[in-house]
């Protein structure tokens, strides 16, 4: 198996496309990625176990502010794409799946707190 990389900022615009919203917050380190884990929700706090099994980049929707630091301390990328933002788009893209594989209407009710 041949592995490739993919520069941080792609990853970013990526992950912005596919949570319906902004660029993520990261860490701001600039080397291509290599092995990535995402967690929805509010998971910042497992950079320490992401770091130790060699993962580079950690995606998630939101942490404490002091994972920021921990994320350059342990040299791992962290990219903060929004609780609620994580947690919708694999709903969405169930949604679609099934419309278009069964020919479903669908609608997302979009409520997002701002948390």
């Amino acid at each position: 198996m041949s592995r490739t990389s993919l520069p941080l900022k792609q990853l970013s615009s990526r992950l912005a496309r596919a949570v319906y919203g902004p660029g993520p917050r990261d860490s701001r380190r600039t080397q291509d990625l290599w092995s990535h884990r995402v967690v929805t929700g509010g998971a910042g706090g497992e950079l320490r176990k992401a770091a130790a099994e060699g993962v580079d980049t950690f995606i998630t929707g939101e942490g404490p502010h002091w994972t920021h630091a921990l994320a350059e301390e342990l040299g791992i990328n962290v990219l903060y794409a929004g609780h609620y933002a994580t947690e919708t788009f694999g709903v969405r893209a169930l949604a679609e799946h099934l419309a278009r594989r069964f020919r479903l209407s669908w609608t997302f009710l979009d409520h997002p707190t701002g948390l």
